[in-house]
C-alpha cells in the first residue's frame, strides 16, 4: 500500500497501517489467561505474598484489557529527509537513527525497526506489509545501514498474545 508522491531527486514511499494485526480472541484465550492468573494467585497465597498477588491481577487485568482494545491506524512517510508518522505529528530526522532492520515474526507479520543513536531510548518498531518490504530496505538503505536487530521477549509475548 506504499504510494508515492514527488519530493526532491526520489519519489517518497507511504503507507497507512494498524500498530497490530485485528486479532479475534477465542474463548480457548480467555480461560488459559483465567486459568493461569487463579494458579498464580493460588500460588501467591500459599507463598504468603499478597503483593505478588496483587500484581497478578493488576498484569492479567491489563492484559485482559489490551486484547480487547482495537488496533489504531498510522501514517508513515518516508521522505528523502525523514521518516514522518501522522500528518508532521512526529518527524525523525536519519541521523537520529543508527540502523534499521526488517523482523520477520510470520510471513504476514513484519515489523521495520528503527535503532535510535541515543543509548537509552526505545527502538522504533512500525508495521510494515510484506509487499512493500524491498521498497522500504532500498529506500533506507539509501540513508541508514542495515543490521540485524532481534526483538525483545516484550514484543515476542505481546505478538504471541495480540496485544
Amino acid at each position: 500500500m506504499a504510494n508515492a508522491e514527488k519530493h526532491n531527486e526520489h519519489e517518497d514511499l507511504e503507507w497507512e497501517i494498524k500498530t497490530r494485526s485485528e486479532k479475534e480472541h477465542g474463548n480457548l484465550f480467555y480461560i488459559v489467561t483465567l486459568s493461569v492468573t487463579l494458579l498464580l494467585l493460588l500460588f501467591s497465597i500459599w507463598q504468603k505474598d499478597f503483593l505478588f498477588g496483587v500484581f497478578i491481577i493488576l498484569a492479567s487485568g491489563t492484559v485482559l484489557f489490551l486484547s480487547t482494545q482495537r488496533p489504531d491506524t498510522y501514517k508513515f512517510k518516508l521522505t528523502d529527509d525523514a521518516l514522518i508518522i501522522g500528518n508532521r505529528e512526529n518527524v525523525y530526522p536519519y541521523n537520529r537513527f543508527d540502523h534499521f532492520d526488517i523482523y520477520e515474526y510470520s510471513t504476514e507479520e513484519h515489523e521495520l525497526f528503527l535503532v535510535f543513536r541515543e543509548r537509552f531510548h526505545p527502538i522504533l518498531r512500525i508495521r510494515v506489509y510484506p509487499r512493500d518490504i524491498e521498497k522500504i530496505k532500498e529506500f533506507l538503505s539509501e540513508h541508514l545501514p542495515k543490521k540485524d536487530t532481534e526483538p525483545s521477549m516484550m514484543d515476542i509475548f505481546s505478538k504471541a498474545v495480540g496485544i
